[in-house]
Parts: structure tokens; C-alpha cells; sequence
């Protein structure tokens, strides 16, 4: 695996020393005589160079022209000349073996990590919650689990460590002086894969986006130094979930933005979607394959297990056309284009990558073009309550609308709901990947997704406010009662065959559950955002009914509360 720091390498330092005139440590030197004294040689090496605390490291070494060896730093006393020795690591940071013999010395550095540290950078996050947080509504128990083999995903929230470490040091958070930004990086990145795997997850999404070069260019191509995740730090997941048995998902976000930031596409901004016509959406397919062909070449080459051929984070209208005079043919030539440029991009993909593939992330009908090819569907829930119904919400009332809503998919996508069937439908319906991702607040459950990265201005409650973020309530308990009634829908339904379950985008990569208090302006200001009321189930009650259904065991919530 290619420009990836390997713990398990042996490096290794020779050191000499040169005799001077005159100036040497030999008493022949000293005595002015015309002798000269071969000096001193020394290799030593450690293997692996990267551990956890009380694990082993094993130090190999030889000398040359020297009669006596003893060590000092992380070991200690007399040394053969040569030989090795393996040596328990109790002491996390940066361990320092040296050498030293006949007058030479030599040292090599090893690394000592924790369940919470990376060198000397401690994890300075803490899971400390509000009361209030908990909510109004009953926890429900676990009604179920899965079996093994199924698809047990949780989405990475799809913004970078990077980020939030830079944020951090604006506002000058006294812990980083002992992390450097890479260290910081590789903490979060490892004690989250970690975390998952306790709870039973076997398959991790990682959500990428980058900028374009020119919003005004013929064609759009990505500028890779401006993507969210480092290619470096991609392959340092990729080679920590390997360690722990867990599968890599690659998602790619078509951003909507050049370097400049200057928008791609008209009244993205505003509406939320992208109004296309052909030449339109011609130059978006021709983009999405460039990019996803080198994505899925590079993905091959580190090892990642499954890519999704679709994208995220942008909506394409199709019956929306730009101007009023749009037409119903129009529509069906824009779906129908856009199904085969898909269906080749699948093809494509599957002549350089041997791993699974995924779509619905984005567009998604039954057309046989991308049905037939895909490794399995990914099916995300839409609004599922009424603003009358939010307060007396149930676990049984989400399943039955959730239930309702599979039903109504797999009608349409057998062409049981009474209307037009697409003229491409496929006779075969891929299995299904449940999207169970719900946020921390009531609201959630009728009007939808807020914002939980940084303030957003808008009218909230009444309110009009320049961070909509701080006038929402926390609420634990409605995020628990949304996940736990349509895991039993996605367990419990009879329409499609179900992969597994996953959770998009939503799981936040430190422990913070407490957003901080001022976070204005977002362009300068914003910390971690709201991991609050995001969709991150960290931390929460609904992570442990997810470990429930994950691994067939209940664990029980118990936060630290503050006052």
C-alpha cells in the first residue's frame, strides 16, 4: 500500500564517528602517536515502530570496533554488542531507546499509544450532556437484531478532523500544544473506528468532497489539494478499519462550488437542487465519471471494500426544466439520460475497482440499467409524521409509517401503485440498505433536517435569529424512538430483501455532546458545531439500541450529566 506510514517497518539509523587528528577518544590518540582507532559503529532499529500500551516492540541492533554496549532512555543497562530484545510498552508517548558503544550513540524513537492517545496527544473531548437532553419521550428497548452477515454501516460525519483541529487552534484551546494536527487526526480517526467496532459495526461510510477548479471551465475537475479528506488520511482509515476487521464504504459529495467559491449551477443555494436541461446535465454526468474513475482506481489500489457509483449532497430536478416551457418528454429524455450514463459509470467502475457497488445517494427508480449491476440499494426514509403528531409520537406509530413508506417504494418500483411503469424496469430489485438516520430533536420526526454544522440564520419557534442551531431542543429520547421504530420496519417488513442498515453522514468524530456557546460568525467561529441535535447517534441513548440490533446485546445508557 503506497504513501501509507506503516507501524510494522523496521527503521533503522547508522551512526559513525570519525576520527579527528589529534582529537579522538583513544589513549593512542591522546598520547600524540602516529596510531589512529577504527571508530565506532552502530545500528539499531525497533519493529514495529508504532504500539499500543503493553504491547511489545522488538529492538534490534549491532556495533562495530567497540568493546562494551549499554542502554539508556526507554531501556537501561549493559548490551551485547549486537543481538535484540523485546520490550514491553508501558508508557504511552514517544519512547527513545538509545545506544551507546565506544563513546557512539544511537537512538531510535517508537511510538506508545492508548485506547485515548496518539504519542503525547491526549483525547480532550469529554461526553459530558445537559439533563434536559434526554428528552420527553419513553427510550424504547431493543425489539431485535440482526443477523451476522448483514450490512451493519454507520456513516462517518462528512466533514474532516482537520477542521475541526484548525478551529480549535484559532480560538487557541490550550491541549494543542501537545497534538500536532496529524496526531489529533489519527486519535480521532482510530478511537472512533474503534468505538464502532464495540458496538457491532462491520462496514464504515466515508463521506469526501472537494472544489472544483473553475465553475466557468468547459469541464469541471476537482481540485484534489481542496478536498475535505486528505488522501493520506483516507488510507489511515482504511488501514486502522483493516486492523479491525471493519469494510470501508467510499461516498463522494458533488459540491457545488469552485475554489473561489463561485456556484456551478444557478439557485443551488436558494432551493436546494439543481434545475437541469441536457447540456446541463450531460457536463454533470461527464464530471461525476472523470471524478469517480480515478476515485475508484485509487480506492482499489488502498484496499477499500465497496463505492458508491452515485453521489450525495446534490439533487438534480428533472421535471423542473429551466424555463416554464418545460415538458413532460423533456423529463423522461433528462431520467432516461441520466440512467444510462449511470448504468455506464457502474460499468466502468467495475473494470477498475473488484469491490461491491452501491447506489442511493441520489436519484433512484427502478431502470434495469443500474438495478441489474448494483451490489445493493441504499433506501433513506422521508418525513414520516405530521406537526400534530410529533407529541404524541410512539415507537409502534414510526414503525407503521415507516412500514407504510417500504410499501410504497416497493409498489413503485414494481409498478404496483397504479401509475406509468418506467419503460426500463428491471424484473430484478437489488437488496436493501435501510437509511435509518434521524436527528436529536422533535421536530425532526414532521419538518426534517436542520443544519447541525454551523449557525444558519432563518425563523425558528417564532424567532428570528442569526443561529437557528441554539433555539432548538435537544431532545435524545425523539432520535431513539425514530431509529429504534424503523429498525423494527426495516427487520420486520416483507417487500424487499434487506442487505443490512446504516446510518448516513451523522457520526461525530469527537466525544462532544455540548456545543460551544459562541459559534458566530459560522464563517469564523464555529467549533464542532451542534452535536447536540445533530443526526450523530454518539453518545446517545440510540447508540446503544443500534449496538443492540448490531450485536444481539443491550448496554445500558448512562451518561455523565453536568449541571
Amino acid at each position: 500500500m503506497s504513501n501509507i506510514f506503516k507501524s510494522s517497518f523496521a527503521l533503522t539509523f547508522l551512526l559513525t564517528l570519525s576520527a579527528c587528528g589529534g582529537g579522538g577518544g583513544s589513549s593512542s590518540a591522546n598520547d600524540g602517536g602516529g596510531s589512529t582507532q577504527t571508530p565506532a559503529t552502530i545500528s539499531i532499529s525497533a519493529n514495529p515502530t508504532t504500539v499500543m500500551v503493553e504491547e511489545s516492540t522488538t529492538i534490534t541492533w549491532s556495533s562495530a570496533n567497540a568493546s562494551s554496549c549499554t542502554g539508556s532512555g526507554a531501556w537501561s543497562g549493559n548490551k551485547s554488542l549486537s543481538g535484540s530484545e523485546s520490550v514491553v510498552m508501558n508508557d504511552f508517548g514517544i519512547q527513545t531507546f538509545t545506544l551507546t558503544c565506544g563513546g557512539v550513540a544511537a537512538s531510535i524513537n517508537v511510538t506508545v499509544n492508548s485506547d485515548n492517545s496518539e504519542g503525547f496527544c491526549v483525547n480532550p473531548h469529554r461526553a459530558e450532556i445537559y439533563e434536559s437532553y434526554l428528552g420527553d419521550y419513553e427510550v424504547p428497548m431493543p425489539q431485535n437484531s440482526f443477523t451476522g452477515e448483514s450490512y451493519k454501516g454507520v456513516g462517518l460525519k462528512d466533514y474532516g478532523v482537520e477542521w475541526i483541529y484548525n478551529n480549535y487552534a484559532q480560538k487557541g484551546a490550550s491541549w494543542i500544544q501537545d497534538c500536532s494536527q496529524r496526531e489529533y487526526i489519527k486519535l480521532m480517526y482510530r478511537t472512533t473506528l474503534k468505538r464502532l467496532k464495540d458496538h457491532g459495526v462491520n462496514t464504515v461510510s466515508i463521506y469526501n468532497f472537494g472544489y472544483w477548479q473553475n465553475a466557468q471551465a468547459d469541464s469541471w475537475l476537482v481540485d484534489h489539494n481542496s478536498k475535505h479528506l486528505d488522501d493520506w488520511v483516507i488510507e489511515y482509515i482504511v488501514e486502522e478499519g483493516e486492523k479491525l476487521g471493519l469494510e470501508l464504504h467510499y461516498i463522494w459529495q458533488f459540491l457545488g462550488q469552485d475554489t473561489n467559491q463561485n456556484w456551478l449551477f444557478d439557485g443551488l443555494l436558494e432551493t436546494g437542487y439543481v434545475r437541469v436541461d441536457m447540456p446541463l446535465l450531460t457536463k454533470i454526468m461527464d464530471t461525476h465519471e472523470t471524478h469517480m474513475l480515478w476515485e475508484a482506481e485509487r480506492l482499489e489500489a488502498i484496499g477499500v471494500g465497496a463505492i458508491s457509483a452515485d453521489w450525495s449532497a446534490m439533487w438534480l430536478c428533472f421535471h423542473c426544466g429551466i424555463d416554464e416551457h418545460h415538458t413532460q418528454e423533456e423529463t423522461d429524455e433528462l431520467k432516461d439520460y441520466y440512467m444510462e450514463r449511470m448504468g455506464g459509470i457502474i460499468d466502468k467502475i467495475k473494470e477498475r475497482f473488484t469491490g461491491k457497488v452501491y447506489v442511493g445517494d441520489g436519484p433512484q427508480w427502478n431502470d434495469k440499467r443500474v438495478f441489474d449491476k448494483v451490489d445493493g440499494m441504499i433506501l433513506p426514509f422521508g418525513h414520516l409524521l405530521t406537526d400534530d403528531e410529533v407529541a404524541i409520537a410512539t415507537v409502534e406509530l414510526i414503525e407503521e409509517r415507516a412500514t407504510a413508506f417500504i410499501e410504497n417504494t416497493h409498489k413503485q418500483w414494481r409498478c404496483l401503485d397504479e401509475q406509468p411503469c418506467w419503460f426500463n424496469s428491471s424484473e430484478t430489485i437489488p437488496k436493501v440498505i435501510f437509511n435509518f438516520f434521524g436527528q436529536s430533536h422533535a421536530s425532526f420526526l414532521t419538518t426534517g433536517w436542520i443544519e447541525d454544522g454551523f449557525c444558519t440564520p432563518g425563523v425558528i419557534n417564532g424567532i428570528t435569529t442569526d443561529c437557528i442551531q441554539y433555539e432548538v431542543k435537544t431532545d435524545f429520547s425523539a432520535q431513539a424512538i425514530f431509529t429504534e421504530g424503523l429498525l423494527r420496519a426495516a427487520n420486520n417488513q416483507p417487500y424487499f430483501d434487506t442487505l443490512g442498515a446504516t446510518t448516513a453522514t451523522g457520526y461525530w468524530l469527537s466525544d462532544t455532546l455540548i456545543p460551544d456557546e459562541n459559534q458566530l460568525p459560522a464563517s469564523s467561529a464555529t467549533i464542532e458545531g451542534f452535536p447536540n441535535m445533530s443526526q450523530s447517534i454518539r453518545g446517545k441513548p440510540a447508540e446503544k439500541i443500534i449496538k443492540s440490533w448490531y450485536t444481539g446485546e443491550y448496554e445500558m445508557y448512562e451518561p455523565t450529566i453536568i449541571d
